[in-house]
């Protein structure tokens, strides 16, 4: 009897665990304390490049940004793709800044550098209906 409480609770701590810290979920649009997540692990993680993120490659800061997005517990493509689904406040400024960050990668490049092996297939899409839900 004992030895199943402690599966069951084991179980619950387990299941609880695991949707709160899901890697492949997007981040909640609109949802302040998660871009406050993105902001802290953005300057813990920042503290380990040579260089201000917006001054690596746009390949690198993809990289960088998936990076920050897993370990605050988010997707970045999973968050791209979501944004681009629509149903969202263009208005609303948390979600502007969830956008700004999906694009960092390719925020002030030069033509010369281009996008090629930066986005997937996929999140060359996202990229492009978000830009046009924007005003």
């Amino acid at each position: 009897m004992v030895r199943i409480g402690l599966l069951l609770m084991g179980l619950t701590m387990l299941t609880a665990c695991s949707t709160a810290d899901e890697p492949g979920k997007p981040v909640p649009v609109g949802d302040k304390a998660a871009l406050q997540r993105l902001a802290d692990e953005y300057t813990k993680l920042a503290q380990n490049v040579p260089v201000s993120p917006m001054r690596l490659s746009p390949d690198k800061r993809k990289d960088f940004l998936v990076k920050v997005f897993a370990e605050s517990g988010y997707s970045y493509s999973s968050t791209l793709h979501r944004m681009a689904a629509g149903g969202w406040d263009v208005n609303d400024q948390n979600a502007r800044d969830l956008v700004d960050l999906l694009f960092m990668p390719h925020t002030n490049i030069r033509p010369s550098q281009g996008l090629e092996g930066v986005y997937s297939q996929q999140e060359m899409a996202d990229v492009r209906k978000i830009q046009r839900m924007m005003p």
